[in-house]
């Protein structure tokens, strides 16, 4: 993305134009029925979505935490919120 984050950064897609980033596990890119997690989005210092699939929370789980061991297993990835939107009906 280049630049920093702030809550009223926007990303362009080729598919969904510009749009806010949303942040996924690269498991969720391709994957299908692999599970859907999303966090609440009660940080005001992270206003962004981020998902992730069941076996990411899994080692999450494990670890208690997002660190390097569970963040190294999910490989986060920026995408658009339109693309979200569409990974999140195919793994729920």
């Amino acid at each position: 993305m280049g630049k920093p984050l702030t809550k009223d950064s926007k990303m362009e897609c080729s598919r969904h134009g510009l749009r806010r980033p949303a942040f996924i596990c690269s498991h969720l890119q391709h994957g299908r029925g692999i599970g859907f997690f999303e966090g609440d989005g009660d940080d005001p210092e992270w206003p962004f979505r981020s998902a992730w699939c069941r076996s990411c929370n899994d080692v999450f789980e494990e670890q208690g935490a997002w660190n390097d061991v569970s963040e190294g297993h999910a490989r986060i990835m920026a995408i658009c919120e339109g693309c979200l939107e569409e990974i999140e009906a195919r793994n729920r």
